[in-house]
């Protein structure tokens, strides 16, 4: 999966991936990359793209492929118990979700794992004026749970260079055991491993302790401090794709250079149509939107 590009609402960061091992974080982040902007569509992902993923052998035959299924049976339980909050600045708005509501593992015929997003909160899959994006590749190469984590919320501000976060919300977000002193979450968290993988993936990258002024000075947060990254090709794309999407919503488009052909938009009773077929299904996201301001 050589420059995938992995890339999701920054809503989704707020999941944390609590109880997963690095090889399980991979598969996910799989997943988000074969639903990428397609939708509710049910997207699959081959067997053989997922063993490459955990690192399977596969030199048991069928036996193996039997284990594999049953692998990611129990994969796909720990999957769907995962759940993101929301929660407005006041907290009298909340509400909890799951990302994928249902998994289709097929070891007999296509030997392809199958699945879709929540159609409630396919925003976080699609649309993209606040995302997190990364080459799936890249993420990867990060050999501690921790460092999976960090990575993916340090993307979250790739282009500026600098991520700021309390002890307890990173504790939330990197699922750090609540038995953890935070002297021993700086020790565990920040393993030289750890620290080395994101010296690697982000250039001039330092870990700044924030002390507070009470007793000791206890460790208060953490600011992160790397290389801003310029522009990159899907955020590129991404402005290209919003161009074509606002020519379309247009009540009278204005003529667009290198404008997506042949539509239903060309016919205004199917346009309309599809319009509010969309706008109906939307309806949830857009009501989050309205809650969760940022």
């Amino acid at each position: 999966m050589t420059h995938e590009i992995v890339q999701y609402h920054n809503d989704f960061n707020t999941v944390p991936l609590r109880g997963f091992n690095e090889r399980e974080k991979r598969i996910v982040m799989a997943l988000l990359h074969e639903v990428k902007g397609k939708d509710t569509q049910v997207v699959q992902i081959d067997f053989d793209t997922l063993r490459g993923l955990v690192g399977w052998d596969d030199k048991k035959g069928k036996r193996s492929s039997t284990e594999f299924v049953k692998y990611l049976e129990i994969l796909s339980d720990k999957i769907l118990t995962l759940r993101g909050t929301l929660r407005s600045e006041s907290g009298l708005k909340v509400v909890k979700f799951s990302l994928f509501p249902t998994f289709i593992i097929d070891g007999e015929d296509t030997n392809t794992l199958r699945v879709s997003i929540n159609p409630e909160f396919k925003y976080l899959t699609n649309l993209f004026d606040m995302f997190t994006a990364f080459e799936l590749e890249d993420y990867n190469r990060m050999s501690t749970s921790y460092g999976q984590e960090l990575y993916r919320l340090i993307k979250q501000f790739r282009t500026t260079g600098f991520y700021r976060v309390k002890i307890e919300d990173l504790r939330h977000l990197l699922s750090v055991p609540k038995s953890y002193s935070n002297a021993k979450m700086d020790q565990v968290v920040f393993s030289k491993t750890t620290v080395s993988d994101l010296s690697n993936a982000f250039k001039n990258f330092k870990i700044i302790q924030e002390r507070g002024s009470g007793r000791g000075r206890p460790i208060i947060g953490y600011t992160f401090t790397f290389n801003k990254e310029k522009p990159n090709q899907y955020e590129i794309d991404r402005k290209k794709e919003e161009r074509i999407i606002q020519f379309w919503k247009s009540d009278e488009p204005e003529p667009m250079v290198h404008a997506i052909a042949q539509t239903e938009y060309q016919n205004p009773e199917l346009r309309k149509e599809k319009e509010d077929i969309e706008q109906h299904a939307s309806g949830f996201g857009d009501l989050l939107k309205s809650w969760f301001k940022k």
